[in-house]
């Protein structure tokens, strides 16, 4: 079954309770386990590295560690990357911060708001907050361009002009460069097969 299918099945059951798919074998079931527990721990820590999570699933499920980062793409592509949602989640802080500092500075007039203000607009650029997202690209919407070889010359637009005698074109050529052809043949001895 290709990975592509296999990760359409498990998309399907991905949040159902284990024990009512009946249709995933033991095997698939403890992947299913897997891809739950490092997406849990995903979402408990957006920031954490593939590599902690890597120690996590061998650690846990006595898995190697190919297949422990096999787990990690599996889950990015099921379920997307959750420290994409982790940068959403630091823009709220930090609008969060900037709106009490705000206020605070509003009722107070303190230096420290001041700081806290410059604290959390250097977090902003930090996480690059100020700079837009980069547009995913369609790959699976770009087409190669369509070729059909052809020996039609008047398809180079006009670059190319069709000759009006070809076969005295091709005879002229011919007589041109026929003499200048020098070969060297070299002598060969054929090996009969039989011999060893």
């Amino acid at each position: 079954m290709s990975r592509k299918c296999n990760l359409d099945k498990f998309r399907d059951v991905l949040f159902s309770d284990i024990s009512e798919n009946e249709t995933l074998l033991p095997v698939e079931r403890d992947q299913l386990k897997r891809y739950r527990a490092a997406f849990h721990l995903s979402l408990e820590n957006p920031s954490m590295p593939d590599t902690k999570l890597r120690d996590f699933l061998m650690n846990e499920f006595a898995i190697s560690e190919s297949q422990a980062y096999r787990d990690i793409g599996n889950i990015r592509i099921l379920l997307g990357n959750v420290r994409n949602a982790g940068k959403e989640w630091v823009r709220y802080l930090v609008n969060e911060t900037l709106k009490e500092a705000i206020e605070l500075a509003k009722a107070a007039g303190n230096k420290k708001l001041k700081e806290l203000v410059a604290a959390a607009g250097v977090l902003g650029k930090y996480n690059r907050l100020d700079k837009e997202d980069a547009l995913e690209i369609p790959w699976d919407e770009i087409l190669p361009q369509t070729i059909e070889p052809t020996s039609d010359p008047t398809v180079l637009s006009g670059k190319v002009k069709p000759l009006k005698n070809k076969q005295e074109e091709i005879t002229k050529m011919y007589e041109k460069y026929k003499g200048e052809i020098d070969l060297d043949y070299t002598d060969y001895e054929e090996v009969d097969k039989d011999e060893d």
